[in-house]
């Protein structure tokens, strides 16, 4: 049976002393996630918050982002993949010509950092993941991955773009793939990140009243 102390939520939700990589830690949600794990307690030595440049998009950066982690550490025990990206829309109004006349490339880079480039940087630190497994100084050796979803991937009605929310769909079933896929290999839960902290401030939304565009209706009040 479970003792009151293994079930408190400090023991539940204790990070003291993980060894966590955050990608698109410098912003937005990524920076309040950073901060979060900072200030209960993740660390590496001494040393909080280790910022290294990285472009998700390109593999041979992540690999060089992977060996300095490994030369410092040697293993991480939670790894999260929040970077992304919400593509400008296009300014046509009917239905059809907005969304044929979507640039194709729109499509594709939007997909190419919420989807590829999500998916290879997971890949690229599943090593240091088992290594943290295989270390045990966390949570009896349970190594996680987060990846930041949305809440669009859920909803038919396109609150945001058209291609982000479809690519935050693949990002939700591209985890949940993982989660069955990596179960022979200990790792522990893979968790999906919806919810947007009520304070978060990112220059994604700069200058935009999320109020009007998170409407879902054009209908006049007195209708």
């Amino acid at each position: 049976m479970a003792t009151s102390t293994s079930i408190s939520a400090a023991s539940l939700f204790d990070v003291s002393g993980v060894v966590a990589v955050v990608t698109g830690g410098g912003s937005g949600l990524g920076l309040f996630m950073t901060k979060a794990l900072a200030a209960n307690g993740v660390k590496k030595n001494q040393d909080t918050v280790i910022l290294i440049q990285c472009d998700a998009t390109d593999q041979s950066a992540l690999k060089a982002a992977v060996a300095h982690i490994e030369a410092e550490t040697g293993y991480i025990n939670l790894f999260i993949a929040n970077s992304g990206s919400v593509p400008p829309g296009s300014s046509i109004t009917e239905l059809q010509e907005t969304l044929y006349n979507i640039p194709r490339q729109e499509f594709t880079n939007t997909f190419h950092m919420n989807c590829t480039a999500m998916f290879y940087t997971t890949v690229a630190f599943l090593g240091l993941l088992d290594a943290g497994n295989r270390n045990g100084s966390y949570c009896n050796g349970r190594s996680q991955v987060i990846a930041t979803s949305s809440i669009g991937s859920f909803n038919r009605r396109i609150s945001a773009r058209f291609a982000y929310s479809t690519s935050k769909a693949t990002t939700t079933i591209i985890m949940k793939v993982l989660t069955t896929y990596l179960v022979p290999y200990r790792f522990g839960r893979i968790f999906f990140v919806l919810v947007f902290p009520n304070d978060l401030t990112t220059g994604l939304y700069q200058g935009k009243n999320p109020t009007e565009e998170g409407g879902v209706s054009s209908r006049p009040d007195s209708c």
